[in-house]
């Protein structure tokens, strides 16, 4: 029986068939862009997980390095240093589009008005660290752009998972039941009818007769 309360006439039969064909489009430019996105996404957590073991060892040599730094000077003289730096970092964000989903371009920018201590009385291991530390702002940028793109392309994934469930197992199921029925129907009436007619020729063919 069909899951659609509809009429089994011819019309609402051609209108089924269309309603048929463009389920299954959509199923199929659906999937595409299924694929697509787990194909875009698994790319990025790939990239996601260098910049994370990028971000992971710089975070250690950055500090190592400080703490050589803190060791040859002395706390103190360490913070004193560092006061006077003057870094200043500015983030931008743009966007590009992968099948509708806005991915993130995040821009680092690192304003250096160095030097910003003399020589004497600091370390080399000061200024690794320093440079360290600026190389380490610029990857969690980095880092950030592709967490923040592999979470809006799981999230369309999601979406689009659930439009491609749908299609296959709810609207396409009930368009092809409805159509059969349909069918049937009409077919049953088209013999109904064929036997009335040969009915009805038999029995002027009688009358003919006597």
């Amino acid at each position: 029986m069909s899951r659609y309360h509809i009429a089994p006439t011819k019309t609402n039969l051609i209108k089924m068939k269309q309603s048929l064909v463009f389920a299954r489009e959509g199923y199929e430019l659906m999937e595409e862009k299924r694929q697509i996105l787990v194909a875009e996404m698994m790319g990025l957590l790939g990239r996601t997980r260098e910049a994370e073991e990028t971000v992971d060892r710089q975070i250690a040599e950055a500090y190592r390095e400080l703490h050589q730094a803190m060791i040859r000077m002395g706390k103190n003289a360490l913070c004193q240093t560092a006061n006077a730096v003057n870094l200043s970092a500015e983030i931008s964000v743009a966007a590009k589009r992968v099948m509708g989903v806005r991915l993130p371009l995040v821009e680092v920018e690192i304003g250096d008005s160095g030097p910003y201590y003399s020589l004497p009385g600091t370390s080399v291991w000061l200024d690794a660290a320093a440079d360290r530390f600026k190389e380490l702002l610029l990857s969690l940028g980095q880092l950030a752009q592709f967490r923040l793109g592999v979470l809006r392309l799981a999230l369309e994934v999601k979406k689009t998972v659930r439009r491609v469930n749908s299609l296959e197992k709810i609207a396409i199921p009930d368009f092809t039941e409805t159509l059969h029925y349909i069918t049937n129907v009409l077919d049953e009436q088209e013999r109904e009818n064929l036997f009335i007619l040969k009915l009805l020729k038999g029995r002027m063919r009688k009358r003919k007769a006597l």
